[in-house]
């Protein structure tokens, strides 16, 4: 048993370490937004992972028979590698030798146009969600502050699990709720990198079908 504020017992009882605006100083000033230690990228460069013929003429991939269709479904990461890349198979096998690599760049087009908007839509999502954090965080130090004046400090038992008056019980529970929220930002930092190692997986396959 210690005598302490019932701000500093109920950050410590939720775990939650600190509220202050050091906790959230980001590691590029020029994104305060961006949570995650990867680097923010939110343009790929078609470039980086093409090699293949010039991408300006194939800007209306969208037009194309059967196109707009396959890149949706390889763009979907619910669909497994081993069946896009069937797909890609059956549809080159379907287009005749000379306009093989024309199409199939189409289809590069398409793919790299949509997982980029995919990326570019997470990317804001995480940043999104990032500054809601910030605000909640806000809310729960200035409620923790108003809790301790209004009952000031008090003994509290490290050890009790959830404090007992209904004000700390709120508290603990919003704290709670707000690290495991917290702790789902990491796992939302990959997501970019996971769309692009698909990207690329895709784009060698489709690249190995072509002649150039």
């Amino acid at each position: 048993m210690k005598r302490q504020t019932i701000k500093a017992a109920l950050l410590a009882a939720a775990g939650v370490f600190t509220f202050s605006a050091t906790a959230w100083s980001a590691a590029d000033p020029n994104n305060p937004d961006w949570p995650c230690v990867q680097k923010k990228v939110e343009n790929l460069s078609a470039n980086s992972i093409w090699d293949g013929p010039s991408l300006d003429e194939h800007k209306q991939w969208f037009n194309a028979e059967k196109i707009p269709a396959l890149v949706t479904k390889l763009a979907s990461r619910r669909v497994p590698i081993e069946k896009a890349t069937a797909a890609i198979d059956n549809y080159a096998a379907s287009v005749p030798q000379a306009d093989r690599d024309s199409q199939l760049t189409k289809l590069f087009t398409g793919l790299f146009e949509t997982v980029n908007n995919q990326r570019r839509s997470i990317i804001g999502g995480i940043e999104k969600y990032q500054r809601s954090q910030k605000s909640r965080a806000e809310e729960l130090e200035k409620q923790g502050v108003d809790i301790a004046k209004l009952k000031g400090d008090i003994v509290v038992d490290d050890t009790a699990a959830v404090p007992e008056s209904e004000e700390e019980q709120k508290q603990y529970w919003a704290g709670r709720i707000f690290q495991e929220r917290q702790a789902n930002i990491p796992i939302a930092c990959e997501l970019p990198a996971v769309l692009e190692e698909r990207l690329f997986e895709i784009t060698r396959h489709i690249r190995s079908k072509m002649s150039k």
